[in-house]
């Protein structure tokens, strides 16, 4: 929204009317390094209604656009003032001068920079008018306090090139002049306030990275869009990186392969450090049965420290400048091949986690084989195990012995195979070497990686660049007893 402060002309308590310059036509404003001028014509209503506020305290509203009309100078607006003590108060500072300023708040539509760097602003939407103390340009001030109920409507004037009759009994020399400055400091230009914020352009990764791009090369436009895209994500102080929304967009239009990822226990990354640190028991209490009168059996326990290392994950891919620009959905491409690519690392991590943690235990194939593993991991560690994880060869031998299986569902799908025997779910993955099948209670195996992915574009070079991924993960298995593979005799 861009907001600055222009004049009021007139202020009539009779009629509760207040009337002034909305948007001069033809003068600058500067805002954070850009300048702007409004073009005739340029500024609309948004709505059917256009609120008049005190300071832009949309929780202080005081009356209500009545008409909006051109003139060669600018944009005049009258404003009809609500009853009540707020309107009140509104009418006489305007007509002391004490709160005699406008200033608009509204969301660029069109605008088009000269080879000055000034924003000619061609179209913009009017949301609400402030009446404030301080203007932003020269001779902003009341100038006119009317008290004919019969003046001219601002349609009149628009007709005729006029702007409202000063009233020649309110003085409109600025403050400043009647200071004594012999005796003073010298005093600092006041701080105007004024805001922009581009309306939201319907953005993906690919074109986020783009305007990202261009403003890192200085382009005022995308450095604005950019800048309301991570104020609302909070993460302005991290350069480079995607926002959370269009990392969520890639990852949503993915059928990605997350077996096993999807089939461990899963646990939250915590927010800093690379080693996670779990309690474990050393020595673990053991009582007995005692007659009544027996003393309590005791023995020493100890607690110590699990140490598990965080690993971190990272791709980057350098381009051109060129490439980028003019290649339609480059950025999302070379994301979603990453975020692959990522995931098929997690999984290949995973499978050897699970099978370096396993207890070897001599079992077939089949389904007598399953049994035994599944015996095995109970008899072991006291767990009911809840899958068997296979590569495909096995799974297939699986599906081609007739009348021996007691399935109860079965399937394949973009993502995975899936499937139930005995009670255990099937998991199947092509990170494990042919022949694997090994059963375990999934709940001791776990996974912690970084949410969302780190997604990241900086302009490295003159005329380069890199797009990269970046992630965080942990892999434990916290009982090894509880995951046995089959080893053939």
């Amino acid at each position: 929204m861009l907001q600055f402060d222009i004049e009021v002309t007139a202020a009539n308590t009779e009629t509760r009317t207040i009337e002034g310059v909305a948007v001069p036509y033809g003068e600058t404003a500067n805002l954070g390094g850009t300048t702007y001028r409004f073009e005739r014509g340029s500024l609309k209503p948004a709505r059917d209604r256009t609120p008049l506020l005190l300071g832009h305290d949309r929780n202080r509203p005081i009356g209500i656009l009545t008409e909006l009309a051109d003139t060669e100078t600018g944009a005049i607006a009258r404003f009809h003032i609500d009853n009540g003590p707020e309107g009140d108060l509104a009418l006489a500072q305007a007509a002391s001068g004490s709160r005699g300023g406008l200033s608009i708040g509204a969301e660029i539509v069109k605008e088009t920079y000269d080879a000055d760097g000034v924003a000619n602003v061609t179209e913009a939407a009017l949301l609400e008018i402030s009446l404030v103390a301080i203007p932003a340009f020269a001779g902003s001030s009341v100038t006119q306090v009317a008290a004919d109920a019969d003046e001219k409507s601002v349609q009149d004037l628009a007709a005729k090139n006029e702007t409202p009759t000063p009233d020649p009994t309110i003085t409109t020399e600025p403050v400043q002049e009647k200071l004594d400055m012999s005796t003073t400091e010298p005093i600092a230009p006041a701080i105007i306030p004024m805001i922009i914020a581009e309306p939201r352009p319907t953005l993906n990764a690919d074109n986020y990275v783009t305007t990202m791009v261009r403003a890192m090369k200085g382009d005022h436009n995308a450095m604005r869009v950019i800048q309301a895209e991570l104020d609302v994500i909070d993460t302005a102080a991290i350069i480079g990186l995607v926002p959370d929304v269009y990392t969520r967009e890639i990852i949503g239009g993915l059928s990605e392969n997350r077996a096993l990822a999807q089939n461990v226990r899963n646990a939250p990354m915590p927010a800093e450090g690379m080693k996670l640190y779990k309690p474990e028991w050393t020595a673990t209490p053991v009582g007995g049965w005692i007659d009544e009168e027996d003393p309590t059996p005791s023995n020493p326990i100890t607690i110590g420290n699990h140490e598990v290392n965080i690993l971190q994950w990272a791709y980057g891919v350098s381009m051109t400048v060129a490439s980028l620009e003019r290649g339609f959905g480059v950025a999302e491409s070379v994301f979603r091949q990453i975020i692959l690519s990522y995931y098929a690392a997690i999984e290949t991590k995973i499978g050897d986690a699970i099978t370096d943690a396993a207890g070897t235990e001599t079992a077939g194939l089949d389904l007598t084989g399953l049994g035994l593993l599944s015996a095995a991991v109970y008899q072991d560690s006291g767990r009911r195990p809840d899958k068997v994880y296979v590569s495909p060869d096995v799974w297939a031998a699986f599906l081609a012995t007739e009348g021996s299986l007691p399935f109860t569902q079965g399937n394949t799908n973009a993502a995975s195979i899936a499937g139930n025997i005995a009670g255990l779910d099937v998991v199947v993955s092509g990170v494990f070497d042919a022949g694997t099948m090994i059963v375990a209670d999934s709940s001791v195996i776990e996974l912690r990686e970084s949410a969302p992915l780190q997604l990241r574009a900086n302009v490295v070079g003159t005329m380069q660049v890199e797009l990269g991924v970046t992630s965080f993960a942990s892999f434990d298995v916290e009982l090894v007893t509880a995951v046995k593979i089959a080893e053939p005799a």
